[in-house]
């Protein structure tokens, strides 16, 4: 299972709550339930991507330019 390339970081936040509530409420057949899991893994994990890589953007921005002169 692959994640699309075009996926936003709000779209995979609203799958991964829909698995979650899923597990949640037992609605998940024991057929389904590892593609789920994967499924969420990998929402999770392009969730965390995102988040550091988001980090990492606005530190460069905020952060001063320390020991460059104008």
């Amino acid at each position: 299972m692959k994640l699309d390339p075009k996926l936003k970081y709000d779209e995979a936040l609203e799958q991964l709550q829909e698995i979650v509530s899923l597990l949640e409420r037992k609605e998940i057949d024991i057929d389904d339930l590892a593609n789920k899991v994967k499924e969420a893994k990998l929402l999770v994990d392009f969730c965390r991507k995102k988040l550091e890589v988001t980090e990492e953007q606005i530190s460069k921005i905020i952060s001063p330019d320390s020991g460059k002169e104008d």
